[in-house]
């Protein structure tokens, strides 16, 4: 059997060359594949994350508690840890046998907070168990990162019986020479005990609202009804179309501001455009967090924020896009969703990484909306406001503020972000419709448009030669139309005769260019692989699952569409 010293050296060997050992076990050279590819740490313990985002409380480590006392009786003295985590491989809780098993766990950083996610830290008793949905075991230096070599964890994902959801894991470490075989025994039978216990532990709250929810679908004649708290929604089949599928937390922010008025009612916006003003009744009266229950109505009701007809948005996006360079599908439909969004009158939020164009698409919008006369509705507008990323939370207090005691007026505003949830709840929740624009490198086939756009708001007499716009095409523009704009204004001052060639191009010394253009259906695929990695959080497990291929055609197709 191969030694812990031999598995070192070809981890050495491994992490040195890609080189593969015929020695380490084929579940471990998987795992280490994974952990490189993902550009894993090989050195130092795990980052701690915000302690506000970890359920101290939650139904995970409810289920978990009582379950790993039990374990901690059957293992006695012997000098042994365990953790429990959610299903994003953050550790939700720890306990150990004594003093020694502490000081080496928070030699190690296996603390609440702490993120173990395989891409992040490598292979572990926590995120390989998550990536592989199954048992791991992982001993001394069979672990990818150096950090964790003097301990053996065996780990086993916690599985709701009743969705047959991964709601977690749990983790038994101990130092390195314990028996597998007994830990993975005792370890498999605590998570199959706790997924038990999440089936019917729900907390008292939850149970309540589950109550007043079939309290109230029961009552009359079918209608639209639906429940919220903090952790979850619920609905029936008339109204899971009306309350959507977006954060739990941005629902049930509006929600509590709503049961702390005089007048509990929210206004809910569908994707057609139509609102709802839905009522708002609590599961407890005495407990405002418990949760509450919607009473939808079962037809959208008339509001100031009424659906703009389809020839409406389509003459705005065509103003919008005459004045805006881009045919892409990518930015054609962001162009779409916003020109619709904006002619219901109600509060916009673009979002999108830096430079992306959200202030200028903004302003254009506003340029060439109607005016309120002629669009038959008196609200005011309002300049767009730029940034919100960066206010902080009592300012954003004060304009909610602001917007309530105003009359009903049109908001348009900005907030750089790679995605719409990397955004706080507490700003999505003051918007009625958040649209996400593509970035540059989503729309390759627009770079040419875009950059004779740039160069000539720079120098109205400035062309591009075809060689120059081959150049430009080929790079990769992290920093997207702001990066292009910097690169032509340099080139433009170089350039002899207002003619910029790709001579007269700076280096692309700030990314790295694309090793080939990509065709239109690669460029759709790289859009759609792109858009399945941004849903699942960058998790390639689950994007392979998503889309249907294996692990390893993953990572052929991020490396060839330049995703990596």
């Amino acid at each position: 059997m191969i030694g812990q010293r031999e598995i070192a050296l070809a981890r050495d060997a491994f992490l040195q060359d890609g080189t593969e050992s015929r020695l380490v076990r084929p579940a471990t050279l998987r795992a280490w594949r994974r952990s490189r590819a993902a550009g894993a740490a090989h050195e130092g313990a795990p980052r701690i994350a915000s302690l506000d985002n970890i359920e101290r409380d939650g139904a995970v480590r409810r289920a978990a508690e009582p379950v790993i006392s039990a374990v901690m009786r059957q293992l006695g003295t012997a000098d042994f840890a365990i953790m429990v985590t959610d299903r994003e491989a953050r550790v939700l809780g720890r306990w150990t046998s004594g003093r020694t098993m502490d000081a080496l766990m928070d030699e190690m950083n296996v603390l609440p907070g702490a993120l173990f996610d395989e891409s992040a830290i490598g292979s572990t008793g926590l995120g390989t168990v998550l990536e592989d949905r199954g048992t791991a075991v992982v001993d001394g230096t069979e672990h990818y990162n150096r950090c964790f070599d003097r301990v053996i964890a065996v780990g086993t994902p916690i599985v709701h019986p009743g969705t047959g959801c991964i709601e977690g894991a749990l983790d038994l470490v101990c130092p390195t020479g314990a028996s597998p075989e007994i830990m993975t025994a005792l370890i498999e039978r605590a998570a199959c005990d706790a997924g038990e216990r999440l089936l019917s532990g729900y907390a008292a709250d939850d149970r309540a609202m589950l109550d007043a929810f079939l309290r109230s679908e029961r009552r009359g004649p079918k209608r639209p009804i639906a429940a919220v708290n903090d952790r979850m929604i619920m609905a029936n089949h008339l109204a899971e179309p009306l309350v959507g599928t977006g954060p739990v937390q941005v629902l049930w922010e509006r929600v509590q501001a709503a049961l702390s008025s005089h007048r509990p009612s929210i206004r809910l916006a569908l994707d057609n455009g139509d609102t709802l003003d839905v009522d708002v009744r609590p599961v407890d009266p005495s407990d405002s967090a418990a949760g509450a229950v919607l009473h939808l109505p079962t037809a959208p009701s008339p509001t100031r924020s009424r659906a703009p007809s389809r020839d409406a948005a389509s003459a705005l996006a065509a103003r919008v896009s005459g004045e805006l360079p881009g045919r892409s599908q990518p930015w054609q439909t962001a162009v779409a969703l916003a020109s619709r969004a904006i002619l219901t009158r109600g509060h916009v939020l673009l979002c999108g990484p830096v430079g992306v164009g959200k202030t200028a698409l903004a302003r254009a919008l506003l340029r060439n909306i109607p005016t309120p006369a002629s669009a038959g509705a008196d609200v005011p507008v309002d300049d767009v406001i730029d940034d919100l990323h960066r206010w902080t939370s009592s300012e954003l207090t004060d304009l909610r503020r602001r917007w309530r005691s105003d009359s009903p007026r049109l908001v348009v505003a900005t907030a750089t972000s790679h995605h719409a949830h990397d955004l706080s709840d507490e700003l999505l929740a003051m918007f009625d419709h958040v649209i996400e624009l593509p970035d540059l490198s989503r729309r390759l086939e627009d770079i040419p448009d875009v950059a004779a756009a740039v160069a000539s708001g720079v120098d109205p007499e400035a062309t591009l030669a075809s060689d120059a716009v081959r150049d430009l095409a080929r790079r990769q523009w992290r920093g997207n139309v702001a990066q292009l704009t910097r690169t032509l204004h340099a080139a433009i001052e170089q350039a002899p005769a207002h003619r910029v060639r790709a001579a007269d191009l700076p280096p692309a010394t700030e990314v790295p260019r694309l090793a080939r253009r990509l065709t239109y259906l690669e460029s759709v695929e790289r859009e759609a692989i792109a858009a399945v990695l941004s849903a699942v959080d960058g998790n390639r497990t689950k994007a392979a699952q998503t889309l249907g291929i294996s692990r390893a055609t993953l990572y052929r197709k991020l490396e060839a569409l330049s995703l990596d």
